[in-house]
């Protein structure tokens, strides 16, 4: 006869502190970073910091839409486990939880979009909530209800998630080694370990954070409806382009498992560009998009 197991609540009390204090460390954390930008006035203004600044941003946010999002989340494609590993990785860079854990929150939201499940909803909850105070609830760190075991199942997958935390102390380290590698031989570049950290680390992480975050914020409220997905996601033109393609938001509502968000030839949508580049390549493969009678038919 199987045994079962029921939470006491004592047990309950518990978890119910542990997940309080998560969501305490995470506004400590985050608030930490959000001061940390502040020292840019500190460290000055470089072309070298700035470079570094966009790079970095565009490597956060092509781990979430590549990687973290259209990947992990919808597996709107294919790729072998090497390249699937190296998507993990860059998604982990950006600093929004570990990727088993996003993927996981992120299949819940499509169930439960914009109701009351749905944690980071500007229709369920306040603008403020949705965007950013959603990460600093205990809510955030309950079970999801879609556990992403399609890819627990790879040990190299499971040490990214297991390992969030000393992957972006590292990340940190790397920033500040690159910087002070730059001034040692390159001295006329008028940089240094501390203005990369802060440009490279901080002040990119905390951009692709609000840039992510206002999809499910503003990308709930305003835009454009192309299409009925039983909810209020929006296309926003402008996080289109920020976002590499996740602003198309209506659109991915309707055809979420799809690896294409701009489904106009003028919505643009780098993610979906890069991922045809590198089917071509035979980095990826069997990429998911609607046909030209499902687009036609809606």
């Amino acid at each position: 006869m199987e045994a079962t197991t029921t939470l006491v609540p004592e047990d309950k009390s518990k978890i119910d502190l542990q997940e309080k204090r998560m969501a305490m460390a995470y506004f400590l954390v985050m608030t930490s970073f959000h001061l940390a930008c502040l020292l840019a006035f500190y460290t000055g203004f470089s072309w070298t910091a700035f470079t570094i600044f966009i790079l970095s941003y565009s490597m956060k946010a092509l781990g979430i839409t590549t990687g973290f999002h259209r990947y992990f989340s919808h597996r709107s494609f294919k790729t072998n486990r090497v390249f699937q590993f190296i998507l993990g990785l860059l998604g982990t860079t950006a600093v929004q939880g570990g990727v088993l854990w996003w993927s996981s929150h992120h299949r819940s939201h499509h169930r439960h979009s914009d109701k009351e499940k749905d944690i980071h909803s500007p229709v369920t909850h306040s603008f403020f909530h949705s965007h950013l105070g959603w990460m600093w609830s205990k809510e955030c760190f309950q079970k999801a209800e879609i556990p992403c075991k399609d890819f627990a199942k790879f040990k190299e997958i499971k040490f990214l998630n297991k390992f969030y935390g000393p992957l972006i102390i590292l990340q940190a380290l790397g920033f500040y080694s690159l910087g002070e590698v730059l001034n040692l031989f390159y001295p006329q570049l008028g940089t240094s370990g501390f203005q990369i950290l802060i440009w490279g680390f901080f002040m990119a992480t905390v951009w692709t954070w609000h840039v992510t975050f206002s999809i499910n914020s503003i990308c709930h409220r305003f835009g454009t409806k192309r299409y009925d997905s039983n909810d209020e996601s929006r296309n926003n033109w402008l996080f289109g382009i920020l976002a590499f393609g996740e602003g198309w938001h209506n659109n991915h509502h309707k055809y979420g498992w799809s690896a294409r968000n701009g489904m106009k030839w003028w919505q643009i949508d780098v993610t979906y560009y890069i991922l045809v580049t590198l089917s071509f390549l035979g980095v990826v493969s069997d990429l998911k998009v609607p046909t030209k009678e499902q687009l036609q038919a809606d």
